[in-house]
């Protein structure tokens, strides 16, 4: 018997598997001559040859050919196990014309018993693991689906005997967290090695992550970059799904969409999409939509559709996107858009999110813009006061003790002479407005129009103001009308002010809507202002 045996393992020759059986049957048997320790051990070998014999007929049987010796060197070795058991489910997946499902329930059978009777240095959870990811990984969607028998497909799936094409005996399931891991490893070779979206390996790939039923968060993000490949391709975006995938920026991949489709910025929804897809800034909705918002005005302006730019920079602003400050401020001091209101709107929000080196060149921008809308909004206001008065010709309905203070007769005479006034006041200071705030922005005008006042008062008075402007000639002071005297901390009130409020509350009244004048300016108020104003 010994002899035997060393013959055997000597032999390096892997096709005499018939020979070996007949040398095995001329040994004696178990039970037959003397029972010494030696013989025992001697029989002993002799059936751990039968079961390598064994193990090498299911390997010639599948087409990889092993001399005994190569099974008794690897029985020890769970890395060498490991490794022929993939050898033996990949070349099965690999067989022309494909293997029916029979024969993979075969393999399965022949896996669990070398596991057993030879290679115990392996565990049963690990073959029916290789056996699955080989079945994942044949290319072929029947073998897919029948790897979904063998394992669970959700946390909350039971631990139930498989398919009636495994029947035989019932095989416990490779376990949920295992069938994600494998199922992601299937799709992601699949997904790498397609050239475009409609490549058959892309299909496999979206199979495969379809066994999973509960779709956990890394299942998902596969499903949805096979679906961003998609959409890329939509947009004429020619890129290979593995560059996707190795792709660092991924804002970078919409602005190739920007930039292959003139109009992509129309279609706002479809890129918003794609770059949740992508996992553009990751989980950070917020932060994903203001990037793609900023492209998308950006290239709106480039294109001259200011109306589309517009819209997209309303969105940046309603969301408080900081760093969009930059296309609003482009916006804003771009000439061509004739709504000066929106462009005073952007200016102001590119003014609150800008970095202090820009703000001196925002203001200017922003005080030129001013300068466009002040004329155009002082008419509109004229018109409101016209039609606010016009409603309320009478003072009586708002204070009913107004009749009775300024006499009988009295209260719609001075409403008209009010009015009239204040409508000229109005359509006077539209055209000065404009002059005023071009000088406005130098810093020597305070001192030159203090030294211009002419104050119409009279000569006796005339010294006083002078006297006077020289306490706050360096502007330190918040000067103001004596009326506002206690709005203020420490005010600065000129003698004409204080003068001007005395003529005026000569006559006073009980009135929220009745005041005294509160001009200080006799450039401003001329002597012909009454003293009585309207607010409305």
């Amino acid at each position: 018997m010994s002899v035997a045996l060393e013959c055997m393992y000597s032999n390096q020759r892997d096709d005499q598997l018939s020979l070996s059986y007949d040398v095995l049957e001329c040994l004696p048997q178990r039970g037959y001559g003397s029972d010494t320790e030696a013989t025992r051990v001697l029989h002993d070998q002799v059936d751990q040859l039968e079961k390598h014999l064994s193990v090498v007929e299911v390997l010639e049987k599948q087409g990889l050919p092993k001399p005994v010796s190569f099974v008794k060197k690897s029985q020890k070795s769970p890395e060498e196990a490991r490794q022929l058991m993939i050898k033996l489910t990949r070349h099965m997946g690999r067989k022309i014309p494909p293997a029916s499902e029979n024969m993979w329930r075969e393999l399965l059978q022949d896996l669990l018993e070398m596991q057993k009777s030879v290679y115990t240095c392996l565990e049963p959870k690990v073959c029916n693991e290789i056996f699955t990811e080989s079945l994942l990984c044949s290319g072929r969607q029947d073998n897919i689906r029948l790897a979904g028998q063998l394992m669970h497909c959700s946390a909350v799936s039971q631990d139930t005997p498989i398919s009636v094409s495994f029947r035989g005996k019932g095989h416990a399931r490779v376990s949920y967290q295992r069938s994600v891991e494998l199922v992601l490893e299937a799709a992601r070779e699949y997904f790498n090695s397609s050239t475009t979206v409609r490549d058959p390996c892309m299909a496999l790939a979206g199979t495969c992550l379809q066994l999973i039923s509960d779709c956990p968060q890394h299942v998902q993000e596969e499903l949805d970059l096979i679906s961003a490949v998609s959409q890329l391709e939509e947009f004429n975006v020619k890129i290979l799904p593995l560059q996707v995938r190795l792709r660092s920026d991924r804002l970078s991949l919409v602005k190739e969409c920007v930039s292959q489709c003139v109009s992509a910025y129309r279609q706002a929804s479809s890129l918003l999409d794609l770059a949740r897809l992508l996992r553009v800034a990751g989980e950070d909705e917020d932060e994903r939509k203001g990037q793609v918002l900023t492209l998308l005005a950006g290239q709106a302006l480039r294109c001259e559709d200011f109306r589309a730019s517009y819209s997209h920079c309303q969105e940046l602003v309603s969301a408080g996107y900081s760093a969009g400050w930059e296309v609003c401020a482009s916006l804003g001091q771009c000439e061509n858009f004739g709504d000066v209101v929106a462009r005073q709107e952007l200016l102001a929000f590119s003014l609150t999110h800008c970095p202090t080196s820009n703000i001196q060149r925002l203001l200017t921008a922003s005080s030129a813009l001013q300068t466009q809308v002040t004329p155009q909004t002082l008419p509109n206001h004229q018109g409101a006061t016209e039609q606010t008065l016009t409603f309320s010709p009478d003072l009586t309905c708002l204070w009913p003790g107004f009749s009775q203070a300024l006499g009988p007769g009295q209260s719609s005479d001075l409403l008209l002479r009010t009015t009239t006034r204040t409508m000229e006041v109005l359509t006077q200071t539209s055209e000065t407005t404009r002059a005023l705030l071009n000088i406005v922005s130098d810093k020597q005008w305070w001192r030159e129009s203090i030294q211009n006042l002419r104050p119409a008062l009279g000569k006796k008075q005339a010294p006083t103001f002078a006297s006077s402007a020289n306490h706050n000639a360096d502007l330190e002071l918040q000067a103001c009308s004596v009326f506002y005297e206690t709005l203020f901390n420490n005010p600065y009130i000129h003698t004409v002010s204080s003068l001007l409020h005395q003529r005026s509350v000569r006559t006073s009244f009980p009135s929220p809507y009745v005041s005294s004048c509160p001009t200080t300016h006799p450039s401003v108020c001329p002597p012909v202002c009454p003293s009585v104003y309207l607010y409305v």
